[in-house]
């Protein structure tokens, strides 16, 4: 059976702390409370209870005083020890719940969310528990629901390895830091939901929203500085999306981020004005082709869009007026459609009188860049001309990613007119400005794994 302490830090508890901790030994037996030189009667509150009490002949702040605890519980042979405040904040009716799912995961720190339900949760101090969370996720390498809990589970294996900073000026950034240590440790976060109790007449808290959210952000700063502001971090810390994009492109998406800001914008409007440019200024194809390429398009209710239509229309003029080209059109099953977007681009070109033989369809490919590695294993590249036809806003896009997979070959817009969308633009320069930071930085660190995606 595990050996599971208590540690509660208490500063001027007089009206709590004996309720508190009462509650608590009904679920533990072994409670530890440090009093950090209260001058009310929270020492006197804690008389004839079956618990240690520890305490500081001065305030010495609550991270020396959840040490303090923390080593006596250790030396105690404590496997795990449990830590909440004393004002009444925190019910050790959820006692129970932090040892189950720690049973269950070991090599976890296990903390209390009280975000799951925010309507007693005061305003400021919500907003500044969701910056700390920002910036603490970042530094810890992963998503943590609530970073500035005190109401906590930890493993005794992971607090034998820390060694944090316990100085009074660190008392509420200690249990920020401990996020971090832990997974540089190796231990990661889960949370379990607990309600956020504030009771309108307790003492007014010790935590001072701009000040230690100041020097919160201030610890992971030099943290993320040590480390090279750690891009991965941020990209692992993302809410899980990995359905949608992969751990590469979400660590692609966080560094072009940070290259726009790095660079004040000026790398983004430089990839704007390289989209507007091939927009306006890249002419219908006159000469003849062996092949013309179509990237597909997410499709309306398994219908196309006007765009894919250009694209369409566009490859149905081309094939009308030369015999001898073929047609290749990409695009799997995407948004749940019953059909794919290539399918449906070459049912929509035999209605309007194109042969079906002269018509291919690649029915796996997901997006432009697998839409044109695709076409490069369909086509025989050396022996055969490639014209690519999309809308005027993704010619710089496509043309980068055709660069980048060696395929040569020639643009054609789907439109005449050079009309342009200035948002669908601005979408299109900031996906080429991902895809070029992504590529240089592949290429600086010679991640093979992503140069064979885009080479």
């Amino acid at each position: 059976m595990a050996n599971i302490s208590v540690v509660i830090p208490a500063y001027n508890e007089a009206t709590t702390i004996r309720n508190v901790g009462q509650r608590v030994l009904t679920y533990c037996e072994h409670l530890i409370i440090v009093d950090d030189g209260s001058i009310d009667n929270t020492g006197a509150e804690l008389k004839g209870l079956p618990i240690t009490v520890l305490r500081n002949d001065t305030n010495r702040g609550k991270a020396a005083s959840l040490w303090r605890g923390i080593q006596t519980a250790l030396e105690n042979s404590a496997d795990a020890i449990i830590t909440l405040d004393g004002d009444g904040q925190h019910c050790p009716e959820d006692i129970p719940r932090f040892i189950q799912l720690w049973k269950a995961h070991l090599h976890h720190l296990i903390i209390g969310s009280r975000l799951a339900d925010t309507k007693t949760f005061p305003r400021n101090r919500l907003i500044a528990n969701k910056i700390a969370n920002f910036w603490i996720s970042w530094a810890a390498g992963h998503n943590v629901a609530d970073s500035q809990c005190g109401f906590r589970l930890y493993p005794a294996a992971l607090l034998n390895k820390v060694t944090p900073d316990i100085q009074h000026s660190q008392s509420f950034v200690f249990e920020s830091a401990m996020i971090i240590h832990a997974a540089n440790a190796g231990y990661k976060t889960l949370p379990v939901p607990i309600s956020a109790i504030y009771n309108p007449h307790a003492r007014p808290s010790h935590f001072r929203g701009v000040r230690d959210i100041a020097l919160i952000v201030r610890m992971v700063a030099w943290s993320l500085m040590s480390r090279g502001f750690y891009p991965q971090g941020l990209v692992k810390s993302l809410p899980n999306r990995r359905g949608f994009i992969d751990s590469d492109g979400l660590f692609m998406f966080a560094l072009s981020n940070i290259v726009i800001i790095a660079t004040l914008s000026i790398s983004y409007w430089l990839a704007f004005i390289k989209t507007c440019r091939l927009a306006r200024y890249t002419f219908s194809l006159s000469g003849s082709t062996d092949w013309l390429l179509v990237p597909g398009m997410k499709l309306n209710s398994s219908m196309i869009s006007f765009d894919y239509q250009q694209r369409l229309d566009r490859a149905r003029k081309l094939l009308e007026r030369d015999s001898d080209t073929s047609l290749l059109i990409l695009g799997g099953l995407t948004g749940g459609k019953a059909i794919s977007e290539a399918e449906a681009g070459k049912q929509y070109l035999i209605e309007q009188g194109i042969t079906g033989s002269r018509i291919h369809a690649e029915e796996q490919s997901k997006n432009t860049l697998e839409n044109l590695r695709s076409a490069r294993n369909f086509i025989d590249t050396k022996n055969n001309s490639i014209t690519l036809i999309t809308n005027r806003y993704h010619l710089a896009r496509c043309h980068a990613l055709a660069s980048g997979l060696k395929l040569n070959h020639k643009l054609c817009p789907a439109e005449d007119e050079t009309s342009l969308n200035i948002f669908k633009l601005m979408k299109e320069a900031y996906l080429l400005h991902w895809y070029e930071t992504g590529k240089r930085w592949a290429i600086l660190t010679r991640n093979s794994r992503m140069l064979n995606r885009i080479q």
